[in-house]
């Protein structure tokens, strides 16, 4: 069957955008995912690597340098997510429009293309139809998983508590900028604790810091 324009896409078309910016958000760096100690896409790839061995490829032996000057893997998860999420803001105004991107501003190239991108839904059950997808820059961070529209965590710079772990640090930081329940999570993540013994230790770090206010940031 030769497919055709549908001249009512509407109804399914959108359903298509939405589909294709909710699998694209999908490859972005989960922030909320955490497997071993560490940011799930980041354990995944020291996962079966024996500790103490080189590691093999170039990101990661960069990944393991940056890990071993005490960089907090959360940090790198915001860095890497902004970065994924600017790629593909940029790859959706290539397809929408190049010249929200600054492409084809340029008269040389302008005269050497005369041809654009285009997205397009085709329909693979019930009447045969296509139709295109505009709006994907647009719509892209209506879709962000995390409720942000794109936007980063603005999570707290970690409290000053010499000979602390970085976890408890950042935990003791969330809990004096009024976030208690993301402080306590903050420790389960990293130590596997219950939700009393990470608020207990919480409280007691918090404590120190009341009677030493030196310490504090």
């Amino acid at each position: 069957m030769v497919e055709r324009e549908d001249s009512r896409p509407g109804d399914w078309s959108a359903h298509a955008l939405q589909l294709f910016l909710t699998t694209v958000w999908s490859m972005v760096v989960d922030e909320d995912s955490y497997t071993g100690g560490y940011p799930s896409w980041i354990e995944s790839r020291l996962r079966g690597r024996e500790r103490g061995s080189v590691p093999d490829g170039a990101s990661l032996t960069a990944l393991d340098r940056i890990l071993a000057c005490g960089v907090d893997p959360e940090d790198l998860t915001d860095v890497v997510r902004q970065m994924q999420h600017e790629l593909v803001r940029n790859v959706c105004e290539l397809i929408d429009d190049p010249g929200l991107s600054g492409i084809g501003l340029d008269e040389d190239w302008s005269e050497q293309v005369d041809f654009r991108w285009e997205l397009v839904a085709v329909r693979t059950t019930g009447p045969a139809g296509r139709a295109p997808i505009d709006g994907l820059h647009s719509s892209l961070d209506e879709f962000d998983p995390s409720g942000r529209s794109g936007g980063p965590r603005g999570r707290p710079i970690p409290a000053r508590l010499p000979g602390y772990p970085l976890h408890a640090r950042l935990a003791v930081a969330q809990a004096r900028a009024g976030d208690r329940i993301q402080a306590i999570n903050t420790w389960r993540k990293a130590t596997g604790a219950p939700v009393m013994e990470a608020k207990a230790a919480i409280d007691l770090l918090l404590d120190q810091l009341r009677q030493d206010p030196e310490s504090a940031p």
